[in-house]
């Protein structure tokens, strides 16, 4: 992966990441925000490890 490539999937993730974040947990069921959370646990470990790689 080049680091071209490698920016644009780093600001999909963080969109994805704020996407998730701004959703309303009043209207959701405990398996969905459990699924939400781990979604957004997956995301942030791919952004850090994707950050890792593009700046170290």
């Amino acid at each position: 992966m080049d680091t071209i490539e490698a920016k644009k999937n780093l600001k999909r993730y963080e969109a994805e990441i704020d996407k998730y974040q701004n959703l309303s947990r009043g209207l959701m069921t405990r398996d969905e925000i459990i699924m939400i959370d781990n979604k957004i646990a997956q995301l942030k470990l791919w952004a850090k490890n994707l950050r890792n790689e593009l700046y170290a």
